[in-house]
């Protein structure tokens, strides 16, 4: 694997951004300070699956680029592989006991998401998400909710998660509901329940830390430049708002889903301090454990199958250039495509769907939400750039070897002679498509297999004809997509088709009449007619007779 910096190494690192959050929980949920298991049995971990995959790659050896900004340059040994061996141990301890589940993989946008078009990818990100952390972190982690920390559902959205089967959106409150907000869950489609958080609490949280972000969700109208107060401020701020609901009670109990901002970045005191904050709520009968799998199941049952919530999605956001989410699209059907023709390496065990899956995932990356607003567009146009040529690289590994001189077929029946050439480290299944000239036709060979390397071929052919001919040969997948390039093949047939036949049989016919007419002749004692025209032979010297000078 080749990272572009060494960030995540430092955010793995003592004090560094995800040690420091996993370092916090760890000590708020201890025994001796959560005797009863109230904060273990509230929170919940949600993780970025791509983030999960790529700690986990590196802790094995992997490779840091010496200028992030020049991919194909020279590179050095990553350093931080015991920190990644380290931190997924203490990850794996912590999701025992502690509720687990997935964000949207890459944090992507669902709205871009939507707008690609495509349904296996539309899965690998959100419900499909969840058997990447199972499979890391060796736990049955929680399904059944799409967490959407720092964006609106939206009308796109609703359609994107309503596919996918039965879930639970939680998502923060659209502006302009109804006053006082409903924080009630309600139901958006068929298969769809929006369980909904309040906005001020999600944004007041997310404005602690280094690195203080105003999620996209929040109105143009309230945002300000968060760096004019103070960090102290701003976490005085976080606290009063996840206080302010518990301190002023109703007459019914309300659920409140506290939901930063998946970029969260917190020093080990700030995330101590929120986590002792919810301690001290829960401990003081302010508030009751609420875990989120009960909230799932709460916001099923209580959200009425009839009538559907049409108000509730919003315009969908424009995270990235639609133009740049179809193409995003476009290139990933033409990786499913490719996908379907490629097989298993039977010497690695590698199938065509693992050594496809990292473009699939930088399809993702491209509309990721962890991205800077304003540099989203243009780091999303450079990774739909990269997986472009990627892709257009993988059709031309697969070709037709053109010989560069021309072949000669001895007789009408001669095979063409093709060598398939496979630069893929997995087998791929090709249809072989050769398109002949008048006086000359070729047999399908059908789907041939070839393996990484050579494939040598024989394509039975018939030839009418005596000349120099062009064939041309061209690749595709089973399901018609084109592989390499076409190529054009000389070929030159000394055969002379049918007329070569009936004179041939024809000479053979007459040579056997002569002959046999002869042979008659002279069986019978009679002259023929060809010997008509010799001279007679000398006759030979008597008995005794002598030479004389």
């Amino acid at each position: 694997m080749r990272l572009l910096d060494d960030q995540l190494e430092r955010s793995l690192s003592p004090g560094g951004r995800l040690d420091a959050l996993l370092g916090a929980l760890e000590f708020a949920t201890e025994p001796a300070v959560d005797p009863k298991g109230e904060l273990a049995r509230t929170v919940c971990v949600a993780v970025d699956p791509d983030l999960l995959v790529t700690v986990n790659e590196m802790t094995q050896n992997y490779q840091v680029l010496d200028n992030s900004a020049d991919p194909a340059g020279p590179v050095h040994p990553g350093t931080g592989q015991g920190l990644a061996v380290a931190w997924l141990d203490r990850l794996r301890a912590m999701a025992k006991h502690t509720c687990v589940t997935p964000l949207p993989y890459a944090q992507a946008s669902l709205d871009a998401v939507a707008e690609m078009a495509d349904d296996g990818l539309s899965h690998q990100a959100t419900t499909g998400a969840a058997d990447v952390l199972d499979q890391i972190l060796g736990v049955v982690s929680l399904r059944g909710a799409t967490l959407l920390g720092d964006s609106h559902l939206s009308a796109a959205s609703i359609d994107l998660l309503t596919a996918q089967g039965p879930t639970v959106a939680v998502s923060p409150l659209p502006s302009g509901q109804e006053t006082p907000p409903d924080f009630n869950p309600r139901r958006v489609s068929d298969t769809l329940v929006a369980a909904p958080f309040d906005p001020s609490v999600g944004a007041a949280l997310s404005a602690v830390g280094r690195t203080p972000m105003t999620p996209d969700y929040v109105p143009q109208s309230l945002r300000f430049a968060l760096q004019h107060d103070s960090r102290t401020a701003r976490m005085q701020d976080a606290l009063g708002a996840m206080a302010w609901q518990a301190l002023s009670p109703q007459q019914t109990p309300r659920q409140t889903v506290l939901l930063p901002d998946a970029t969260w970045d917190l020093s080990d005191g700030e995330a101590r301090s929120i986590l002792s904050a919810t301690s001290t709520l829960l401990h003081s009968g302010l508030a009751i454990p609420r875990p989120l799998p009960t909230l799932i199941g709460e916001a099923r049952a209580g959200a009425q199958p009839n009538p559907v919530d049409t108000t509730f999605g919003v315009d969908a956001q424009e995270a990235v250039d639609d133009w740049v989410s179809q193409g995003l699209g476009d290139e990933v059907r033409r990786v499913w495509g490719l996908t379907a023709a490629l097989t298993v390496d039977a010497r690695t065990g590698l199938t065509g769907v693992q050594y496809t899956d990292p473009l699939r995932q930088d399809a993702l990356r491209a509309v990721s939400q962890s991205v800077p607003a304003d540099a989203r567009d243009d780091a999303a146009r450079e990774r739909l750039a990269a997986i472009r040529r990627t892709v257009g690289d993988l059709f031309n590994a697969v070709t037709v070897v053109n010989p560069g001189g021309s072949y000669t077929l001895a007789t009408e029946h001669s095979p063409l002679p093709l060598v398939l050439r496979n630069e893929l480290p997995v087998p791929i299944r090709v249809s072989l498509r050769v398109e002949t000239p008048a006086g000359m036709s070729a047999t399908d060979v059908g789907v041939q297999e070839i393996p990484p390397g050579f494939l040598p071929v024989k394509v039975p052919v018939e030839v009418n004809v005596s000349q120099r001919m062009a064939v041309d040969v061209t690749l595709h997948t089973p399901d018609g997509l084109p592989l390499g390039d076409p190529v054009r093949l000389s070929v030159h047939s000394n055969a002379y088709g049918k007329p070569l036949f009936f004179i041939t049989i024809s000479a053979a016919t007459v040579l056997f009449a002569l002959t046999g007419r002869r042979l008659w002749h002279r069986f019978r004692g009679q002259p023929d007619r060809a010997d008509l025209d010799r001279e007679d032979e000398p006759a030979a010297p008597e008995k005794g007779a002598q030479w004389q000078r």
